[in-house]
């Protein structure tokens, strides 16, 4: 049984696990706090820290990561929204430990979702994550549209993350934390423009793309009461009738999509390099 080593590295924790890619199953799995201040080359020394202790305790056969960054159809990270990865060094330090693949975040648990989650068998949904960013993927047939230059996970023009992600909401309440804003009754205002801003946004992919389904994943996105109100905003804005009432679905493998995910990429990835 082939075993993969996943490294979600998000915006506000490292989360890894060591996954099984038959069946999705996290056999050992660990979380640490990181943040864009400490610097790219601090949650690169983390990375590689976590992967060759997982390497010490199990067969792994590839490294797969999933970024918050933009990243090109050629495994090329393109952007540096949290960290600066973009001189591809974060290849050369994992060389010791198993082969490294990388993918955005976001089509990783799209991925995830797709295969074992709430999109398994679906001919095409849109996957929406929500939380220290905002971003988005269109799946069909099982695998993420990546777009011309794999760029296709951009949401909103502005940037709708600036103005209804976790960090924005937190910034605009005057608090450390958006679940504090979410459950503070004084901060409702600011809650209820973030979910019209959200599900303005998602109704114009909806449109665009007219998706099977919806799934709304990421730590914000999976907060009850906060995804209700964006779906609610939502409904009114898609034009066409018989569209309006598409399942709307919750992340079915949670917060642990994006470490499954990037488990995911390593699996295709080595797979794709052995036909070479």
């Amino acid at each position: 049984m082939s075993l993969f080593f996943g490294i979600d590295a998000g915006g506000t924790k490292l989360a890894v696990a060591v996954v099984e890619a038959q069946n999705g199953r996290i056999i050992d799995a660990h979380e640490i706090p990181t943040n864009r201040q400490r610097g790219g080359a601090a949650v690169l020394s983390d990375c590689v820290e976590l992967a060759g202790a997982a390497a010490q305790k199990h067969q792994i056969a590839a490294i797969g990561i999933g970024v918050p960054e933009l990243v090109s159809l050629d495994g090329e990270i393109q952007s540096a929204a949290s960290w600066d990865w973009r001189d591809g060094n974060w290849k050369a330090a994992f060389g010791a430990t198993a082969p490294v693949y990388v993918d955005s975040d976001v089509r990783a648990a799209a991925l995830a979702e797709a295969r074992f989650g709430a999109g398994r068998g679906m001919s095409s949904f849109l996957y929406v994550t929500i939380g220290t960013g905002v971003s988005h993927s269109f799946v069909i047939d099982g695998l993420p549209w990546r777009g011309a230059r794999g760029n296709a996970i951009v949401s909103g023009a502005p940037l709708i993350e600036m103005e209804a992600s976790g960090p924005a909401l937190a910034r605009r309440a005057g608090k450390l934390r958006a679940q504090d804003v979410l459950a503070s009754e004084t901060d409702r205002s600011l809650v209820a423009a973030a979910e019209l801003a959200l599900g303005l946004e998602i109704a114009r992919l909806v449109n665009a793309l007219d998706p099977e389904t919806v799934v709304i994943g990421g730590g914000l996105g999976l907060a009850t009461g906060f995804s209700e109100g964006i779906i609610e905003s939502m409904r009114p804005q898609i034009y066409a009738a018989v569209t309006r009432d598409l399942q709307v679905l919750p992340a079915a493998l949670g917060v642990d999509a994006g470490v499954i995910g990037a488990a995911l990429v390593a699996e295709i990835g080595l797979a794709a390099a052995s036909k070479h």
